[in-house]
C-alpha cells in the first residue's frame, strides 16, 4: 500500500505498536522481485510466481557458476537442479526471505570468480551489485554466510595463485594485493549499492534483543545432528513438513537432499580429482570440496567441537543461531562436484574400477533398503524395547520411512501413485535407475548425448518429487483470507485509537484467522503483536516480561485480546469475555488508554530500571501522570504542573490525520502538559509544534510524549531516519561509480578536466 502511495515503506504502525519496516530483516522491502505483489493478481498468484521466479533463478545461477567452474553445459546444468530444486530451497520456502537470500549465493561467487579472472575495476565493481541484491533480499544470516564464503574463496584463491599459480602469478605479491583489492573493491561496490537496507538494519540492531550475549546453547540452538546426513541418501527419511516431522529440529532447517544421482556423481568426483588433468577446474574443483566439507562441519554446530571456538573468536558467528543453515554451501557444493562428476562419467576413458565402485554403493543402498522393507516386521520386534539412538532412528525408520501416509490421498496426483511418495520407495527407485544408468555405460550401449539426457531427466524427476511435491503443500486462495470468528468480531469493533493482541498464535493457519505474524499490516489493524522477525526491540520484550501485566497492556493501548483457545478465570475477572466460538476467544480491557492523549503531569524516570519501578506503580494514575526518560543528548524537559488541570477545565486530543510515517494530533490544552502517543520510541521519528520542532522523549517505557503548551495547538509526529537518507545518498555514490568506472577513457579525461577548471574557477 505505500508503494502503490508513492512512498517508501520505512515503518509499520501495525504491528507490536510500531516497528521500523524497512530496517526488518525478513522483509525485503526494496527487494526488486517484491514489485510482483503490486500486480492486480491475486496473493497466491504473485506468491506462486515469486517462487517459481527464484526456483528458476537459483538453477540458472548455479548454471552460471558451474560454467566459470570449467563444466560443461551438461555438467552445469546438472549442477543448475541440484541446487534450484534442493532441498535447501524446497524446505526453506516456508522461510521465504531465507529462501529468496539463498538463491543468490551461486551468483556472488560466480561474479567474484568472474572479476578475479578478468581483473578490471568495473568488472568488480559492478560484481558488487549481485550481492547488493541478495543483501537487499534481506535475511543477515544469509548474507553473513555469504560474506564467510567469499572471504573464504577470496583468500583460498589469492593463495593459490601466489603458491601454485602460472609464472607470472607465483610469489608474487602485487598480483596478489591487485587480487585482495579487486574482492574489496567488489564488497565495498555491494555495500553501497545496498546501504539504503543496510544502514537501517545497523541502526535498529543495538537496540534489539539480538545485541545482547545470547549463551551459546541459544547460539547452537537447531544445529544438525550427524544422524541427520542420512537425509542425504533418502529425502524426508524422518518425516517432512506435510506428514509430521518425526525427529530433531525443524524440518525446514534440516533437510538436505540434493538428489540421489548428484550425491553419487559427487562422489565419484571425490574418487577422481587427483586424475583431473585441468588444473584450473582441479582447483576449482578441490575448493568446492572443501566449502562442502567446512559446510558439514558448520553446520553441525554443537555437535563439533569447532564451533565454539568461532563464536568466541570471530566476529559475526555470536549474532545468529541455527548453525544447520550452513546447509546452503553444503547444497551448492554437491550440486557442483556433482556437475565435475557428470562430466568424468562422460568422458570416454573412464576407469571401470570409478564406475563399479559406484555402482556397488547403489546396489548396497538398494540391496539395504529392501532388506529392510523385507524384514520390517521381525525388526520392529528387535527394535521396539531396545534402547539407545540407533535403535530409535531405526524404529522411526521403520515406522515412518517405510509405510504409506494417508495425508497424499488428499493430493492431486500423487494420489494416483501413492507409493512413490513411501521414501524408501523413492530410494530404492532412485538406486534402480542408478544402477541401470550405469550398467548401460559399462556396456557402452548408450551415446553420451543420450546418457546426459537420461542423467539429466531422472535427476530433475527425483527432485521434483522428492521436494517440489511432497514437501510444499499448495494453498487455494481462500486459505489466506481465512478469519476466525474472534478476528471479524475485532476487526468489526476496534478503532483506530486502541490495539488488539492476538495471544497463543503459533501455526500458519492460526496467524492466517487470529490476525498473527504479519497479518495485522494486511488488515490495516493496530495490534501489539504480530511477527516483527527475530530482531524484536529490546525493550518491546522487556515490557512483556517485566511488567506489570496489566499496565503493560495499558502502555500499548490494548482494547482487545484476541486467542485461540479459553483463558484462566483470573484473566476473565479482569478482562470480560466478549464474544466466543468455537475457535476464537475475544477478551476486552474495560475504559483502555487511547493512543494519543494529554496528561498535566510528568515524573522523570533517571534510567530504565526507575521506569519500569513508575510503570508497575498502579497508584500512578497514567491517565494525568506520564513518565519521561530523557536521553543523554537531549535537554531535561521543563518543570511539570504540580497538580492535575482543574476539574472544570478539559484538555481534548484530536488525531486529524494519520499515514503509516506521519501522524497530526490537534490538541487543546488549559495549561501546559503533556501529548502522549503510545506508539514505539524509536530514532528518525521527529515533531513539532505548530511547525517549530520539539524534542520527542520516551515516556511510558516504550511510547513517546511531546511538551506543549497552553491553548490550541497542532503536533506532528514524522518519520525521518537519518538511516535511509544516509543510506541513499551512499547508493548514489555507488551507481555514480559503476557509471564512471563503465564510461571510455576520452570521456574520463575530459570530465576530469572540466571538474579540474571547476574548481579552479571556485
Amino acid at each position: 500500500a505505500e508503494w502503490l502511495a508513492g512512498r517508501v515503506p520505512l515503518w509499520d504502525p501495525f504491528r507490536q505498536a510500531g516497528t521500523p519496516m524497512l530496517a526488518e530483516p525478513q522483509i525485503g522491502v526494496l527487494y526488486p522481485p517484491g514489485l510482483i505483489f503490486l500486480s492486480p493478481w491475486s496473493l497466491s498468484l504473485e506468491l506462486s510466481l515469486f517462487i517459481l521466479l527464484h526456483y528458476s533463478l537459483a538453477a540458472w545461477f548455479a548454471y552460471l557458476l558451474g560454467r566459470a567452474v570449467g563444466l560443461s553445459r551438461v555438467g552445469a546444468t546438472l549442477a543448475g537442479l541440484s541446487f534450484g530444486l534442493g532441498g535447501v530451497l524446497m524446505a526453506q520456502v516456508v522461510n521465504l526471505n531465507i529462501m529468496t537470500t539463498v538463491v543468490w549465493l551461486p551468483l556472488v561467487l560466480w561474479a567474484a570468480m568472474t572479476a578475479l579472472r578478468r581483473r578490471t575495476w568495473p568488472t568488480a565493481l559492478l560484481a558488487g551489485s549481485t550481492l547488493a541484491m541478495q543483501i537487499f533480499a534481506a535475511h543477515g544470516q544469509i548474507i553473513f554466510y555469504t560474506l564467510v564464503t567469499l572471504i573464504g574463496y577470496g583468500l583460498y584463491q589469492i593463495g593459490g595463485d601466489y603458491f601454485f599459480g602460472m609464472l607470472d602469478q607465483r610469489r608474487n605479491s602485487r598480483y596478489a594485493i591487485r587480487s585482495g583489492l579487486l574482492l574489496g573493491a567488489m564488497l565495498l561496490s555491494g555495500l553501497l549499492l545496498s546501504a539504503p537496507q543496510i544502514l537501517p538494519l545497523v541502526e535498529l540492531l543495538p537496540l534489539t534483543t539480538r545485541s545482547d550475549n545470547q549463551g551459546y546453547a541459544l547460539l547452537t540452538e537447531n544445529s544438525l545432528p550427524p544422524f541427520m546426513w542420512l537425509n542425504l541418501i533418502q529425502a524426508s527419511l524422518f518425516g517432512n513438513a506435510v506428514t509430521g516431522f518425526k525427529i530433531g529440529d525443524p524440518f525446514q532447517e534440516d533437510f538436505i537432499y540434493a538428489g540421489f544421482l548428484p550425491l553419487l556423481l559427487a562422489g565419484l568426483t571425490l574418487l577422481t580429482l587427483w586424475r583431473q588433468k585441468n588444473s584450473d577446474v582441479k582447483r576449482l574443483t578441490l575448493f568446492f570440496v572443501l566449502l562442502l566439507g567446512g559446510g558439514l562441519l558448520l553446520a553441525m554446530g554443537r555437535y563439533t567441537p569447532l564451533y565454539t571456538g568461532l563464536v568466541q573468536y570471530l566476529p559475526g558467528f555470536s549474532l545468529f543461531r541455527i548453525p544447520a543453515r550452513w546447509l546452503m554451501v553444503v547444497n551448492l557444493a554437491i550440486a557442483v562436484l556433482a556437475g565435475v562428476g557428470l562430466d568424468t562419467l562422460l568422458k570416454k576413458h573412464l576407469s571401470r574400477a570409478y564406475l563399479l565402485t559406484v555402482a556397488g554403493l547403489s546396489l548396497l543402498i538398494l540391496l539395504g533398503q529392501g532388506a529392510l522393507w523385507l524384514f520390517r516386521t521381525e525388526l520392529l520386534a528387535w527394535a521396539g524395547p531396545a534402547e539407545g539412538q540407533a535403535a530409535r532412528l531405526l524404529t522411526y525408520h521403520l515406522n515412518y520411512a517405510l509405510t504409506l501416509d494417508p495425508v497424499y490421498d488428499e493430493r492431486l496426483w500423487l494420489r494416483q501413485i501413492p507409493y512413490i511418495t513411501v521414501p524408501a520407495a523413492l530410494a530404492i527407485l532412485n538406486a534402480a535407475i542408478a544402477l541401470a544408468l550405469l550398467a548401460l555405460r559399462l556396456a557402452d550401449r548408450l551415446s553420451h548425448q543420450a546418457l546426459a539426457v537420461l542423467v539429466l531427466g531422472a535427476v530433475a524427476f527425483d527432485l521434483v518429487l522428492a521436494g517440489g511435491t511432497t514437501i510444499n503443500p499448495i494453498r487455494p486462495d481462500r486459505w489466506w483470507t481465512q478469519q476466525a470468528g474472534g478476528a471479524a468480531y475485532v476487526l468489526e469493533q476496534i478503532d483506530a485509537q486502541h490495539r488488539v493482541f492476538p495471544l497463543g498464535v503459533s501455526s500458519e493457519a492460526w496467524s492466517i484467522s487470529h490476525l498473527g505474524q504479519y497479518y495485522p499490516s494486511l488488515h490495516r489493524i493496530n495490534s501489539a503483536g504480530g511477527y516483527a522477525s527475530p530482531l524484536r526491540l529490546a525493550r518491546y520484550d522487556a515490557l512483556l516480561d517485566e511488567a506489570d501485566p496489566v499496565r503493560g497492556l495499558e502502555v500499548l493501548s490494548v482494547r482487545y485480546l484476541l486467542t485461540p483457545g479459553q483463558m484462566g478465570a483470573d484473566v476473565a475477572a479482569t478482562f470480560p469475555l466478549v464474544y466466543q466460538d468455537e475457535e476464537s476467544y475475544v477478551y476486552e480491557l474495560p475504559n483502555p488508554l487511547p493512543r494519543a492523549f494529554v496528561v498535566p503531569q510528568a515524573v522523570i524516570a533517571d534510567d530504565v530500571d526507575e521506569a519500569l519501578t513508575y510503570l508497575n506503580d498502579r497508584s500512578l494514575d497514567l491517565r494525568q501522570t506520564v513518565i519521561l526518560e530523557p536521553a543523554s543528548d537531549q535537554p531535561a524537559p521543563p518543570p511539570a504542573n504540580a497538580a492535575a488541570w482543574p476539574a472544570e477545565q478539559t484538555a481534548t486530543t484530536t488525531v486529524v490525520s494519520e499515514t503509516p510515517q506521519q501522524i497530526e494530533v490537534e490538541v487543546s490544552l488549559p495549561g501546559t502538559g503533556y501529548l502522549v502517543l503510545l506508539d514505539t520510541y524509536y530514532p528518525g521519528w521527529v515533531a513539532t509544534v505548530d511547525g517549530r520542532p520539539i524534542p520527542i522523549y520516551r515516556a511510558n517505557y516504550l511510547g513517546r510524549a511531546v511538551q506543549v503548551p497552553a491553548g490550541d495547538h497542532r503536533v506532528r509526529f514524522v518519520y525521518r531516519p537519518w538511516s535511509f537518507r544516509v543510506g541513499v545518498a551512499a547508493f548514489l555514490v555507488g551507481l555514480a561509480s559503476l557509471g564512471l568506472a563503465f564510461r571510455p577513457p576520452a570521456k574520463l579525461q575530459r570530465l576530469g578536466q572540466n571538474m579540474r577548471f571547476f574548481f579552479l574557477w571556485i
